[in-house]
């Protein structure tokens, strides 16, 4: 079977041939008797437009592609009966036999349904460009917007932990220590230690003072897709996406004037009398809206967000506010500009470990008014054109800040201060040479800036500076086999320290002797810079941890990284993913117990450069899915992390599950929808600060109800952790039991 050509071929050629044949019909239609074709193509579920659609007419050499607006037109088309056909990667192909009438008008509004087929799904992270998820070099897991919904998803962090593969570690329901891929990040508080790049639309969303990500603030009712590209990807990314990116793509406007509002209100389950911190029922409740539309050339979003919890536990209390904007104009049918505006107001109790095994949902009463504030401002400004047929030009302009407090009353009495700012340029050029190559090449400016307070707990005024260029060939070899190569080079230097430099190369292989079959390779090199927070640190209150700071840390680096794996769809009910995968670090970057050398008496630690270290393991998936009644998936990840150095105190490295199974079943009939998913992992090998409270193998199961009443209006219920499991994720922190959650959505 021949190769399909990369879809911005397709595009581009209709782009470039489109004024030549217009030409050609116009010599020999008559303007006066002549037909014409136009409308606009929308997702049918999000009802969104859809660009790049590639539009024609089956029996002519007349074509076209959707704007970003989704809008079409067909001109000088001589009076007949004709077939029109709209097709889609990640969509099933529409076809309609339509009557052209002399100087008349044949509008049409076309929804296109996403595929049912596993693997089909659309993604743009796995090579920086569009492509389905069979052809990508990596595994990758898609989770549309529909997923959130039908699953008991409150916060952005729930969505990702059912994700095979994805651990996530929390010191309460919604603060999220640290979210790891394939066991890739440490837990050290704060998203310190994290190899997990978060973007959103294309932009990095990392806290620039500890390079890791504020997961549970990430509004869930914007999005329109969340993407998930496992392995080592510095070759594409540079620093901080040794373990793989998490791309959440953001809902474009609709096609129409569209508002929806959805409400949650619920509760969690009383503790035993001898074990509750208060005799009130914890409440918990959330409220979202969201409209967009179009005028004109102009195309707009706006979601609104609240939510609150008592909490499960001592010090686990919350209130996040969103507001969320995008505005969208288009110049003409090749020139977009896109403006991205948003705002995270977040207050929540300071979590702090329990106040002993007999008291897990406790805190010592001097931690019970300790709390922390969050302001986070983003701002994305991005151009984009199709100068040619064979060109696409984007570069995006990005200001990212985080200002957090943490006030701390006793014994400590004190306040800490952090103003974290990022500011970057991305800019992408693309460039269909020929059938065989599709070349990439972009630069990559950043520019991290943090003041903190006081310097006797945090890390002062640093600032770092980064640049990169990147670049990528996709070949396509023969019919069924394609190669992706891709080289980064990475520039980061501390402002008054140490210069770090390196280089990331990749190969990516694709063999796919028919359409159901796909088997994958990839090999390549990947590295993190260190945080600022990981070179400074030097007391963490939470737990009164002591840090010695280290500021001529190096860079870590996977000197070897491999994944190979395959994608076979069985029939048209049943695929199988499975994958191998190994990374050798070396001078990976880890926290280190310094007392006893350093001669003291309190614990100490540093973080430092381990010699070597190995991350291996499995990842098998099967997923059943009949039409849209059933979808149902099982799977498992075998994970071996190991501390290779010769001065090792141990030989696992700590915060990895070596076992964790995932499964879910969305079921659909009629009005009705039912969600079941759960996950088990295993017990925790090693752990750093508590090891005599190692948190033990956990099974949890969620699930959620829902009941369309009409085209409006839906009512909801979800039971999260329905068994009442009580467990830990960290070492003396308790995780929620069985809550409650009664939902409501109204769409006009």
């Amino acid at each position: 079977m021949k190769a399909p050509l990369p879809v911005c071929t397709i595009i581009l050629s209709f782009v470039i041939s489109l004024p030549i044949m217009l030409a050609a019909q116009s010599d020999a239609v008559d303007k006066e008797i002549a037909g014409v074709i136009s409308g606009q193509i929308y997702d049918a579920e999000t009802k969104q437009p859809l660009s790049a659609v590639n539009v024609f007419v089956d029996s002519l050499l007349v074509g076209t592609a959707t704007a970003n607006n989704g809008k079409f037109v067909l001109s000088y088309l001589q009076p007949g009966a004709y077939r029109l056909v709209a097709s889609r990667i990640g969509y099933e192909t529409y076809e309609e036999a339509v009557i052209v009438l002399p100087g008349k008008l044949v509008a049409r509004q076309i929804a296109l349904r996403p595929t049912e087929v596993t693997g089909e799904e659309v993604t743009v992270t796995a090579a920086r460009r569009e492509q389905t998820a069979q052809m990508a070099p990596a595994s990758v897991v898609i989770l549309n917007a529909r997923d959130l919904r039908v699953r008991s998803v409150t916060t952005f962090d729930q969505a990702l932990e059912m994700v095979p593969g994805v651990a996530v570690f929390r010191t309460s329901g919604v603060s999220v220590q640290s979210l790891s891929i394939r066991g890739s990040s440490d837990v050290a508080g704060g998203g310190v230690g994290n190899r997990v790049l978060l973007m959103i639309d294309g932009r990095p969303a990392l806290t620039p003072d500890t390079g890791g990500a504020l997961w549970s603030l990430v509004p869930t009712n914007f999005i329109d897709h969340i993407e998930v590209v496992k392995g080592a990807f510095s070759s594409l990314y540079g620093s901080n996406a040794m373990g793989g990116v998490i791309n959440v793509i953001t809902r474009r406007p609709s096609y129409r004037a569209m508002t929806s509002v959805d409400l949650g209100y619920g509760f969690y389950d009383r503790a035993h009398a001898g074990l509750r911190y208060t005799n009130k029922l914890p409440l918990q409740n959330q409220l979202e809206l969201s409209h967009s539309g179009n005028r004109g050339r102009v195309s707009y979003l706006l979601n609104l967000s609240r939510k609150e919890s008592d909490g499960h536990s001592e010090n686990t209390a919350y209130e996040f506010y969103n507001v969320f904007g995008k505005m969208l104009y288009d110049f003409r049918q090749n020139r977009n500009l896109e403006l991205s505006l948003g705002t995270v107001i977040a207050d929540n109790d300071y979590p702090h470990t329990w106040l002993n095994n007999l008291q897990p949902f406790r805190v010592a009463p001097e931690y019970r008014d300790d709390r922390q504030q969050k302001r986070v401002h983003s701002a994305d400004l991005l151009y984009w054109a199709v100068p040619s047929a064979r060109a696409k030009y984007s570069s995006r302009f990005y200001f990212y800040r985080n200002a957090s407090r943490s006030y701390f009353n006793q014994p400590f009495d004190l306040q800490t201060n952090v103003d974290a700012d990022k500011w970057g340029n991305l800019t992408q050029f693309d460039y269909y040479l020929n059938s065989r190559h599709y070349l990439i090449a972009g630069l990559d400016v950043q520019i991290d800036h943090v003041t903190s307070s006081p310097d006797t707990v945090m890390y002062g005024d640093r600032r770092v500076n980064n640049a990169a260029v990147y670049l990528q060939d996709e070949i396509n070899l023969a019919p069924p086999l394609t190669a992706t190569v891709g080289w980064r080079y990475d520039w980061n230097h501390l402002v008054a320290g140490k210069t770090l430099q390196q280089s990331s190369p990749k190969l990516g292989l694709v063999y796919r002797p028919y359409e159901a079959l796909a088997m994958r390779l990839l090999v390549g090199q990947a590295f993190r810079a260190p945080s600022i927070a990981e070179r400074f640190f030097q007391y963490e209150l939470g737990g009164g941890t002591h840090f010695k700071p280290n500021p001529d840390l190096k860079a870590e680096r996977i000197g070897f990284s491999l994944e190979t794996g395959t994608r076979w769809r069985l029939g048209d009910f049943v695929d199988v993913d499975l994958a191998y995968f190994r990374h050798h670090y070396r001078d990976m970057i880890y926290w280190v117990e310094i007392s006893a050398e350093e001669g003291v008496v309190y614990t100490l630690f540093q973080v430092r450069n381990l010699k070597r270290a190995l991350i291996q393991g499995l990842d098998a998936g099967v997923n059943f899915h009949w039409q849209r009644r059933l979808h149902a998936s099982l799977n498992y990840t075998y994970l071996d992390a190991k501390d290779r150095s010769s001065d090792r105190d141990n030989d696992r490295l700590a915060y990895r599950n070596r076992h964790s199974l995932f499964f879910s079943t969305d079921a659909n009939a009629g009005r009705f929808t039912l969600s079941v998913h759960g996950q088990y992992r295993s017990k925790l090998d090693e752990v750093f600060l508590y090891p005599r409270d190692i948190p033990q193998g956990y099974f949890v199961v969620n699930t959620k109800a829902t009941m369309r009443l009409n085209d409006l209006y839906q009512l909801s219920l979800a039971v999260n952790n329905i068994f009442d499991t009580q467990y830990e994720e960290l070492e003396r922190y308790r995780m929620p039991g069985r809550n409650w959650i009664l939902g409501a959505r109204v769409q006009f």
